[in-house]
Formats: C-alpha cells, sequence, structure tokens
C-alpha cells in the first residue's frame, strides 16, 4: 500500500509560556494545519500581536500529512 506525503505547517500555541508548574503537554497545543508556509507565517504573526500580551505564544512547525 502506497502513502502519500505532502509537507504540510502546523500553527503551535504555548500558554504560559515560561511557567514551569504546569506540564509542558498541558500548555502545548496545535492550533491549526495550513499547507502554505506563506499561511502560516501571517497566521503566527497576527496571533502572536493578538494573544501576545495574554501571555500565548504562536510558532509555526514543518510537518507531514500521510495520506494512506
Amino acid at each position: 500500500m502506497s502513502k502519500h506525503k505532502e509537507q504540510v505547517y502546523a500553527v503551535i500555541r504555548v500558554d504560559g509560556f515560561g511557567d514551569a508548574a504546569t506540564p509542558v503537554e498541558d500548555r502545548i497545543s496545535v492550533k491549526e494545519v495550513v499547507s502554505s508556509l506563506e499561511t502560516a507565517q501571517a497566521e503566527v504573526a497576527r496571533l502572536n500581536q493578538l494573544n501576545g500580551p495574554k501571555g500565548a505564544r504562536y510558532f509555526w512547525q514543518t510537518t507531514r500529512l500521510i495520506v494512506d
């Protein structure tokens, strides 16, 4: 069975950046996955501006979507 692999970009949120009391897995979430690097970069910039003062930090990470 052949699998198709596609490069995509995950937009990731970290809540309470630097808060050592809360386990890291409870502070990180994937907000969305997009197919364009430009879209990921723009969304990260928008969200950091909007939610940065509230203690959230966003970044993007390259990943793969594997389709059976």
